[in-house]
This record gives C-alpha cells, structure tokens and sequence, in this order.
C-alpha cells in the first residue's frame, strides 16, 4: 500500500511539472492567425514630387508689375536687403508684428538654399499652392491702406 502511495505521488509530480512546462511554453505556440498583423498606411502621392498642397504655404501677392518684394534682415525698411522674392513665390511664414509703422513678417523661402527675414506682411497671401483668380490677384481699383491713421506726437 505504501508503494502504490509512492507511486501516485510521483506520478501526481510527475505530471504537475509537465503541465507546469506545457504553459510556460504555449505562449511561444501561438498561431499566426492569434498574432498581430502589422497595419500598413500608404504614404501621400507626391504627384511629380513637387510642392504638396499645404494649408501653411503663404505666397507672395500684389505686387506692383515689375517689382520684386524685399527681404530685411530686420522688421522694418531701415534694415538691409539679404534677398528679393518674385510675384506668386511661395513662403513660410513664421511670424508677424506691427514694427516701424508697418506690418512686418519673418518669412522663410521653401526651397533650398532656405532663406529667412523679413517682409512687408500686406504682400502676403495664404493659398494651398494655388493662384486666385486673376480679379483677385490684380484688382480693378486701387486700395486705400492706412499704415497708421493716429498721429503721435513726436519726442523734443
């Protein structure tokens, strides 16, 4: 009797370990069908690899024929020119204040070598990469821009 007590005992042990041993291992078991599949998301069409349509991309706008709009190393016309920017050029822009009578931006060109100043922010036009129509880009009539209508009295 006492061998037949021994016997289920190590039997009892015996198969206590190789279900211990069967669940550590079953992780390792898994079926492909129980695993993750990796999400693939497809990347943008470039269309040509040019400029994409960007609803932070400003361009250049309004300028008189002929003239190209300056850029200051400073916010403001006392500063010196660093650069030029052609009509329907695109830009970013980073930020802008009132300084020295005007509106002034700092602007970035988007292409490479990137240039970076500032500008005359009434030139600046927010599109996604597209002209408006041409009665919007060159108006009929000439607009009334007051810089700064109140007068301050200037410093003795």
């Amino acid at each position: 009797m006492r061998r037949h007590r021994k016997e289920i005992r190590h039997r009892s042990r015996e198969t206590l370990i190789a279900v211990a041993a069967l669940l550590c291992a079953a992780p390792l078991f898994a079926t492909p069908s129980a695993a993750q599949q990796p999400q693939v998301i497809p990347a943008p069409d470039l269309g040509g690899g040019g400029l994409m349509t960007d609803t932070y991309l400003w361009h250049v706008r309004g300028l008189p024929p002929g003239q190209r709009l300056p850029v200051y190393s400073g916010a403001g016309p006392n500063f010196r020119i660093i650069h030029a920017l052609d009509e329907g050029t695109p830009i970013e822009r980073l930020s802008c204040r009132d300084s020295r009578g005007g509106y002034w931006c700092r602007v970035a060109t988007v292409d490479r070598v990137r240039i970076s100043g500032w500008v005359d922010g009434r030139f600046l036009l927010e599109e996604p990469g597209f002209a408006p129509p041409d009665d919007v880009r060159n108006p009929s009539f000439e607009p009334e821009i007051l810089i700064d209508p109140f007068s301050r009295p200037r410093r003795p």
